[in-house]
């Protein structure tokens, strides 16, 4: 190059980065149209056309079950006609560990709701239900993401969408293809493209939305039936995807502060939103040949690098998928350290990473794995494969929408937009280098001997004490520790724990589990799971332990901590440690302590006013509320005109009458609520609401008794 043309460049390259400091980013499209045009063969074609000796769920010779795959095996197909929603697409998906079932569900985007999904039996799959959007009106873009066993639902080109709430607790009990309804919302916004969650610090940020310029939103969600808004950062315009932690890297001057990765069309711009009433840009990042900043993702809680992609690349620029490779340790001024080019042509959409692999979704190149081995030199390695379109990698926007890689059963779920879900499980140990030379082991293992279970490193985080009941022990640092001489006695029934972690320096996010080995038969089954933090927190894990009555004698327990993740019950992982005890069971013969709360006092009803009147209880009973009496007296003149709701302390709502009855005078009722695990204690409330003119009543007295 002549250095006339070479200083030309330079200048105009540098021209375009120093716009980008504090500027606005315009508002793209990002020209998504499904195109499911030149597929080719499909893998059940391909199947046809194949030797049944060669079909094989294990990924073997470049195939499973007819989808093309390296070191990924198939576990289940289910096709979106099988998911509540007819012929309709899919689009984003998420996933949910049930804290007390263990079970492990898939949360799925479709274009008219949400279907869910329990995979906790890979092979054979069971839709719960599926829960209609808002306004019962067409997306093809939602997004979900999960806090405190609730969803939180999102959806573009639908205003009248807000966001929409369910309690996943909820399908422990919900029979397969049910109708499902929310259980809350807000609709202080309407369409929304994406939604992010900080789970350490309970705060939603909405992006993409009809508010804020299209920036972030920023709710709070502690009380997840409750949202509230909380802030706004808009200064650089429309944000397409964010990601929201409490910072842990090394730029000391945003250590223990939040930061939202905001991936804003054109930029990647980094946010300070600790106060959320001043959020503070804190740099903008622009790259060469950007044509849509999509989506990223930290590579872990070192908050040092990220990945991100750009969907428009390999269409605009014609080249291969790439993936970008940011160093963001100075998160004033992130630089680009390298770029992944892959070998198919493929659209890039979203990407996670999980133990230093970064886990893509590639439209017509399905899901790919990447190892982050050589990272710090600005190279990824692709590791592993599979391909939901066998025929075609070109770029176009049809096949893997998204993925969810967290359960701890290893299984990853991918949504296909026009195809369905897919459940595969990558081949950790071969793609770690380490083949399983014996694919099928020995079902009948020895049954006196427990599988090993350790951490690699026990130096930095450790578990400094197990409470349950009365007994107690505090233990130092180690990756295993057998307690088995020290015996937990237990009680059927509800048993209080806390298990306390500790720390050499700073405190570390650590996941919890637990389990017993009721049949006694060496296994900690999946059944076995009695406790599940769900997600990781620097705090002690506490809760109860339900032993059922069928326990006796004596067996063990084993509980597990990890950082970030969550553990498994055999095997080893990175950072944490796990005890081993023996507990033995009792009879619990206390019998239970029914109390009963009232308020006596006397509300006068609104007439025609959808405020209503709340009348307040206050209950002071321990323990979980379970199964609830509630017993209502309101004297009116026209009760098919009264909508009566209890409302729980954290703001959950349960009807108790919703207009019925006509002309009938007063409500004079005892009603039975199932509330379950929710605590008994707190402030409880009656609310009545009159929604129709005329007639006027009082609520005269109430009461609610716990069994």
């Amino acid at each position: 190059m002549k250095i006339k043309t070479l200083l030309a460049f330079v200048l105009s390259f540098g021209a375009v980065f120093s716009s980008l400091s504090w500027g606005h980013s315009a508002m793209y499209k990002d020209y998504f149209k499904y195109d499911n045009s030149n597929e080719g063969l499909t893998a059940a074609q391909l199947r046809m056309l194949s030797s049944p000796a060669s079909l094989t769920d294990v990924c073997t010779n470049g195939s499973a079950n007819g989808y093309p795959c390296n070191k990924v095996d198939f576990q289940a197909f289910l096709p979106k006609a099988s998911m509540g929603g007819g012929s309709q697409n899919l689009n984003d998906i998420w996933g949910w560990t049930d804290p007390v079932t263990g079970a492990e569900i898939a949360i799925v985007g479709r274009t008219h709701g949400t279907a869910f999904v329990d995979v906790s039996d890979p092979e054979n799959p069971v839709h719960i239900g599926f829960l209609p959007t808002r306004g019962n009106t067409s997306s093809t873009w939602r997004d979900i993401k999960v806090y405190n066993d609730h969803a939180f639902i999102v959806a573009d080109a639908n205003y009248s969408a807000g966001l929409q709430i369910f309690d996943l607790r909820i399908l422990r009990d919900t029979p397969p293809n049910s109708t499902l309804s929310e259980t809350s919302s807000m609709s202080d916004f309407g369409n929304a493209h994406n939604i992010a969650i900080n789970e350490d610090s309970g705060f939603a940020y909405i992006v993409g939305s009809n508010q804020c310029s299209g920036g972030l939103y920023m709710v709070d969600v502690t009380t997840p039936t409750s949202p509230q808004y909380a802030g706004c950062f808009s200064s650089d315009g429309y944000t397409h995807d964010t990601q929201c932690v409490n910072y842990a890297g090394p730029d000391t001057r945003y250590q223990g502060k939040e930061i939202c990765v905001g991936y804003n069309e054109d930029t990647i711009t980094i946010v300070d939103v600790t106060n959320k009433s001043n959020p503070v840009q804190v740099s903008r990042s622009g790259y060469s040949g950007a044509r849509y900043t999509h989506q990223g993702w930290f590579l872990n809680d070192d908050h040092s690098q990220l990945i991100m992609n750009d969907e428009l690349d390999e269409s605009n620029n014609g080249t291969n998928t790439t993936s970008y490779i940011w160093d963001v340790s100075d998160l004033q001024n992130p630089s680009e350290i390298g770029r992944y080019v892959g070998p198919t042509a493929a659209i890039d959409h979203n990407l996670y990473t999980l133990n230093g692999f970064v886990i893509e979704s590639n439209y017509r190149a399905g899901l790919r794995i990447l190892s982050s081995e050589n990272i710090a030199n600005g190279q990824l390695e692709e590791v592993a494969f599979f391909d939901t379109i066998p025929s075609s990698d070109s770029a176009q926007f049809s096949g893997t929408w998204s993925n969810y890689p967290y359960f701890a059963s290893g299984n990853i779920v991918m949504s296909d937009i026009g195809n369905g879900l897919f459940i595969v499980k990558p081949d950790w140990d071969a793609i770690g280098g380490n083949p399983d030379p014996d694919p099928d082991p020995d079902p009948d293992p020895d049954p006196g001997k427990y599988c090993a279970a350790a951490s690699e490193n026990g130096s930095e985080e450790w578990i400094a004490n197990v409470t349950v009941g009365d007994f107690s022990n505090d233990s130092t640092g180690s990756t295993y520790t057998d307690f088995t001489d020290q015996t937990i006695s237990m009680t059927t029934g509800s048993n209080d724990f806390t298990f306390t972690p500790g720390f050499a320096g700073r405190g570390y996010n650590e996941h919890w589990k637990a389990w017993i080995d009721y049949d006694g038969n060496s296994e900690f089954d999946r059944s076995e799971l009695v406790y599940d933090s769900a997600s990781a927190s620097q705090d002690p894990a506490s809760g109860t332990i339900d032993v059922p009555t069928t326990a006796s004698g004596e067996t063990r327990m084993r509980i597990a901590m990890r950082y970030k993740d969550a553990p498994d019950a055999c095997g080893t992982f990175n950072y944490g440690e796990v005890e081993d005890y023996t507990v033995s069971f009792g009879k619990d013969d206390t019998p239970p302590k029914t109390e009963t709360f009232e308020n006596t006092n006397v509300y006068d009803i609104p007439d025609n006013d959808s405020r209503g009147v709340n009348s307040p209880v206050d209950s002071t009973h321990a323990g979980d509320a379970d199964s609830v009496e509630i017993a209502v007296n309101i004297t009116h003149t026209y009760i098919g005109d009264l909508v009566v709701d209890l409302i729980h302390p954290d703001g959950t709502v349960y009807n108790l009458h919703n207009r019925y009855g006509g002309s009938s005078d007063n409500i004079n009722k005892n009603y039975t609520v199932n509330v379950g695990a929710k605590s008994a204690a707190g402030q409880w409330e009656l609310r009545v609401r009159d929604l129709a003119r005329y007639d006027l009543g009082t609520i005269d007295s109430w009461s609610i008794t716990f069994n």
